[in-house]
């Protein structure tokens, strides 16, 4: 781990630890840290964002049996070319839910670390990567925004709704969210 990396990690302790097996990349071990300033480029990978609208109720993503995982409701994904986070955001949560948001700020991330050897076809960095998590404002539903093959079913839930079906020790980042949502 170079000294730049070290040094975010060391700036925002994790709340939560897990591994996720992902098809291509394998077993990594995935730590969740509240935060707000962006991770060094070079292990920056997808820009999640939560989002809430003005009744506080939370866009959840199916499928509608609840894993306890926080994943219900982080929308996003890889950026385009020169495309700051808020954007990728706006544009990811826009193509797969169909609603405009307004990102506000960062307030999170996720760490991946692989636990298994490097896969020549995986497109993440290796062996760290993070996904910074944007708090966001619901605007309206815009169904031009959606593009089919990228399409996931979501509803809005209310939030006392999410926060029972999420594992607790995740809620931090979903609790972060409300609160910065409330203040602007």
């Amino acid at each position: 781990m170079n000294d730049a990396l070290k040094a975010y990690l060391d700036a925002y302790p994790f709340h939560h630890e897990t591994t996720e097996q992902w098809p291509v990349q394998g077993k990594m071990r995935v730590r969740l840290s509240l935060g707000t300033t962006l991770p060094p480029s070079h292990v920056s990978s997808s820009v999640l964002a939560i989002v809430l609208d003005a009744e506080r109720r939370v866009l959840f993503l199916h499928p509608s049996t609840p894993t306890g995982s926080i994943m219900h409701v982080l929308i996003g994904g890889r950026p385009e070319s020169g495309e700051i986070p808020e954007a990728t955001a706006m544009r990811e949560v826009g193509e797969e839910t169909g609603w405009r948001i307004e990102p506000i700020r960062m307030i999170g991330f996720r760490h991946f670390f692989h636990l298994e050897p490097h896969v020549e076809a995986s497109d993440r960095p290796y062996p760290d990567f993070i996904q910074p998590v944007f708090a966001a404002r619901a605007l309206a539903f815009d169904p031009n925004l959606l593009i089919p093959s990228d399409q996931v079913p979501a509803e809005f839930i209310d939030l006392a709704t999410v926060e029972r079906m999420t594992d607790p020790r995740q809620l931090p980042l979903l609790r972060e969210t409300v609160k910065v949502l409330d203040l602007a």
